[in-house]
């Protein structure tokens, strides 16, 4: 059971990166027109957002297994549409965008559904939270590194569309493995009497993020990580490295990001049950912010790597152990509803940090952004290290009925069936 829960991840983590790529080029193919690119990439930011939140109460409403089964069939129609589309009367600006803001709308419910159910099948296999936290954020890094490879070499060898129709397959695969996963696995929660619509229900999430100091922190967190990283790894790295004549050496950077990310996460999955959550916490912050700061500062591309395994080194435990905490403390009957709105203020946070970045180099430079990124990142590492409710984070080590953010009591009638 494990080993499909992370295949169908892999694979519509694969699907959406190889995509990520494929579609852009496409634009350009068909378009002959660099703004289409960034203009298809606009008109999908708010639809994303909004389905992040709306997303979040369906699964909560439909079933995480369902949803997720759901989303990635449609993110595969969609992506399948394009070279249909492009078959039959040719693809036009306003096709990408109508196609393109479909696929996202599907893209992240599924992304959230499928975070979701981590904790359902952790329970139904036996294993604990850390151990799957783990190995999720393992697979993700080895897709980080093969996804670009891939999506470069197939359209070396292949036309765009063509590349398309494997993505679509990737996401299909995906549902069709999920599907596989046992039946009683994430089915919906019963609402609660007196539940109302849409509004009710994000309020209630927001009620739960907002009491429980742990989820605030962890949302906030998240989001500050963005606002810094976004624009290092989107902006300021290619450019530099484009400047200095070496644009392979953004793909290096990335594959040792992954490859740090990567064993970081698996020595978390092997070990992390058996140590102190606080311990963890603070290396893996130390770790991450030696690596990031060495990135941020532009330094010989040699130096860039060996900074860029550092951060993947600590980032890996920090991203699995943010999902530990964050599943353990949600009620089951809200969970969707609460990622939804933790992954949309992240999401949020990324475009703002990238425009205000981009401002940055206009205004005082490439080098001096990167140092105000470095210098950013510490005093974010400082805060978070020294936040009173992240202090405290073995406390509350699988004593969920007890954490704040069951200060509302599950009913009975409200558990999953």
């Amino acid at each position: 059971m494990l080993t499909r829960y992370l295949l169908s991840h892999a694979l519509s983590l694969l699907g959406n990166t190889v995509a990520a790529i494929a579609l852009p080029w496409l634009v350009l193919l068909r378009t002959g027109d660099a703004a289409a690119v960034g203009l298809v990439a606009a008109a999908s930011a708010l639809p994303m957002l909004l389905s992040a939140v709306a997303g979040g109460v369906l699964i909560d409403r439909v079933g995480r297994r369902r949803l997720s089964v759901g989303a990635d069939f449609a993110s595969a129609a969609c992506v399948a549409a394009l070279p249909v589309v492009d078959g039959l009367s040719g693809l036009t600006v306003a096709w990408f965008v109508v196609l393109g803001v479909a696929g996202v709308v599907f893209d992240v419910p599924g992304m959230t559904a499928r975070e979701a159910l981590a904790p359902d099948v952790a329970s139904a296999a036996g294993i604990g939270m850390e151990r799957l936290a783990g190995l999720r954020e393992s697979v993700s890094g080895g897709v980080v590194i093969l996804g670009p490879a891939a999506a470069g070499g197939l359209i070396m060898i292949a036309d765009p569309t063509t590349v398309l129709w494997l993505t679509a397959a990737c996401s299909a695969l995906a549902a069709l493995v999920t599907l596989t996963l046992p039946k009683g696995i994430g089915l919906k929660s019963v609402p609660s009497p007196g539940d109302g619509g849409l509004r009710a229900d994000v309020a209630r999430g927001f009620g739960v993020l907002r009491r429980d100091r742990v989820l605030s922190a962890v949302t906030l967190v998240s989001a500050g990580s963005a606002v810094v990283l976004a624009p290092l790894e989107n902006l300021v790295l290619p450019v530099y490295l484009v400047g200095e004549g070496s644009p392979g050496g953004f793909g290096l950077v990335v594959s040792c990001l992954a490859v740090g990310g990567i064993a970081g996460a698996g020595l978390y999955a092997a070990f992390g049950s058996r140590w102190s959550r606080r311990t963890v916490f603070v290396a893996a912050q130390v770790m991450s912010t030696v690596g990031i700061t060495g990135l941020a500062l532009l330094p010989p591309v040699p130096v860039m790597l060996v900074a860029a395994a550092f951060a993947g080194f600590g980032s890996g435990p920090l991203a699995s152990l943010f999902l530990v905490l964050v599943t353990e403390r949600i009620p089951q009957e809200v969970r969707g509803r609460v990622l939804g709105l933790q992954n949309a203020v992240s999401m949020t946070a990324i475009p703002l940090g990238t425009l205000g970045a981009g401002l940055l180099v206009e205004w005082m430079g490439l080098r001096q952004t990167g140092a105000l990124l470095a210098v950013s990142w510490g005093v974010l590492a400082l805060v978070v290290v020294a936040l009173p409710a992240l202090r405290q984070l073995d406390t509350g080590k699988k004593e969920s009925g007890e954490t704040e953010a069951t200060a509302e009591p599950a009913d009975p009638a409200v558990a999953e069936r």
